[in-house]
């Protein structure tokens, strides 16, 4: 008999902790929702800024030999600006559009697939501004780092630091 209550007692101990690990993830994804709607027209001017520094000062400059360290981080860096904003607005989009359900899906079954979650609900609901506005972001993020790569392993091979 005793065993039989342990084992009951186990099974209400592992659904309370079941439930409150639901609930904490649902208070967080709120929670990045908020902080999201905040930070976001604030990151959007950042990468406003850090896409025009690029093309006009960085992009020119990275064709000059003493130059192409540091611009090799700097667009890596300018990277990571075009990455959380992608992020942010991915988070919001697939909350908006598809609820607090795919931002958890996306986040704890997939990693930081929050973005392919949210292209797919703009996709699947026919909001083709966000879904491009996701595939240029993905563009940007992933153009940007690539470039800071190539710069920075020119670099090394000119300063035989291969």
């Amino acid at each position: 008999m005793f065993d039989f209550l342990k084992g009951v007692g186990a099974f209400i101990l592992g659904i309370g902790l079941l439930i409150g690990i639901i609930l904490l993830a649902y208070l967080i994804i709120e929670g990045g929702v908020k902080v999201a709607v905040y930070v976001l027209p604030w990151g959007q001017v950042a990468a406003a800024i850090t896409f025009l520094l690029m093309l006009f000062v960085l992009l020119p400059l990275s064709f000059f030999k003493k130059m192409k360290g540091w611009t090799s981080l700097a667009f890596v860096y300018g990277s990571f600006v075009y990455g959380i904003i992608l992020w942010l607005s991915s988070l919001l989009i697939a909350y908006v559009l598809w609820g607090v359900v795919a931002v958890f899906v996306g986040l704890f079954l997939f990693g930081v697939g929050v973005v392919p979650v949210a292209m797919l609900a703009a996709l699947f609901n026919g909001e083709w501004e966000f879904f491009w506005n996701i595939v240029i972001g993905l563009a940007l993020t992933f153009g940007s780092r690539a470039y800071g790569l190539y710069l920075g392993s020119h670099y090394d091979e000119l300063h035989n630091r291969v």
